[in-house]
């Protein structure tokens, strides 16, 4: 134990110092209608694909409809009609991102899985002054580009606001 502590002293390396540096997020990187987007990993529950989507009535745009998963029904989000995307027409391709949720059993429909990577948490460049209702945390270097990254909280506070549960 001693030496421990010792050598951290000798090497200049603080425990913070330390734990900073393992501070890592493992990133799922994927794409919506040719768009890149990022969410944490540990966010995710499954991804699955080649389910059918049931349709509901009089609900808002961004919700597609339901899927089943396992006999339980996750609703299916469209982020594009959120983001304001000119074409918000959901991805042909049927493959959907299960999120891991407490309390609600909600899916992202999407186009692609382009990579899973673990980068510091520090790569993340925070949106300042944006509070839960906020679609992005921020934007993580990948590439050449600025990857939003997703806040999957904000889809379940807008459909409890917009269905009157909130």
């Amino acid at each position: 134990m001693n030496e421990d502590l010792i050598n951290v002293i000798n090497t200049g390396n603080t425990t913070e110092e330390a734990q900073e540096e393992k501070a890592t997020t493992i990133w799922l990187i994927f794409s919506i209608a040719q768009k890149r987007y990022a969410m944490r990993s540990s966010e995710v529950l499954e991804i699955i694909r080649d389910v059918a989507v049931y349709k509901l009535p009089f609900m808002p745009a961004y919700i597609e409809g339901v899927i089943n998963r396992r006999g339980d029904p996750f609703t299916v989000i469209n982020p594009l009609s959120i983001f304001g995307a000119t074409d918000s027409k959901p991805p042909e391709e049927p493959l959907f991102l299960i999120l891991k949720r407490d309390d609600d059993q909600l899916s992202v429909h999407i186009s692609d899985i382009l990579q899973f990577t673990e980068m510091p948490e520090s790569d993340l460049n925070m949106i300042p002054n944006n509070g839960e209702e906020g679609f992005f945390f921020g934007t993580l270097p990948y590439g050449n580009e600025e990857v939003p990254v997703i806040n999957p909280d904000a889809f379940e506070l807008l459909i409890r606001k917009d269905l009157g549960s909130a």
